[in-house]
């Protein structure tokens, strides 16, 4: 589910979503619902991923950047 915005940031899901596809799944016995993590958790969960990725991005931008500057 995280994934699903990096590929597309038009399928980006907010954390009632991704709780709401969870319960989804609990419905469907494949989890239990004791596993089903609160959604201010699942909020915490996507900013800290969002911020990861973002610093990620910007240290291979910055990479290429010097690696275009010594080519």
């Amino acid at each position: 589910m995280f994934h699903a915005g990096t590929a597309n940031p038009r399928k980006k899901m907010m954390a009632v979503e991704m709780k709401s596809e969870l319960m989804q799944q609990v419905q469907e016995g494949e989890i239990e619902e004791e596993d089903v993590p609160k959604e201010s958790t699942i909020a915490n969960w996507i900013n800290s991923f969002s911020r990861g990725w973002k610093h990620a991005m910007a240290l291979q931008a910055i990479e290429a950047a010097e690696s275009n500057l010594n080519v």
